[in-house]
């Protein structure tokens, strides 16, 4: 079994945090992490929004923490979104 010695990177192609629709988009994935980095990143942010979650559906004023889980959720999305983006252009489909 030979190691693969250029690992696959996140492309940098996906953004979160709408403003407005002309605005759009305040954030962006950084080009060139190893995916597997970010997919661990992204695992440990759903696991904050499921914590998250549970914790603002048993308050009785989740505002802040429902709002907390979404963000972290669309940072999640952005992530996941990057890697398959990087994943299709390492096979050669984009």
């Amino acid at each position: 079994m030979s190691l693969d010695p250029s690992p696959i990177k996140t492309a940098g192609v996906s953004h979160f945090s709408t403003i407005d629709p002309q605005a759009g988009e305040l954030f962006s994935v950084n080009p060139g992490v190893c995916v597997e980095d970010a997919l661990e990143h992204a695992s440990c942010l759903m696991n904050c929004v499921n914590q998250l979650t549970l914790l603002g559906a048993t308050e009785e004023n989740p505002g802040a923490t429902i709002w907390a889980a979404h963000y972290l959720g669309e940072m999640a999305k952005a992530i996941i979104d990057d890697v398959a983006t990087g994943l299709f252009r390492a096979r050669g489909h984009a």
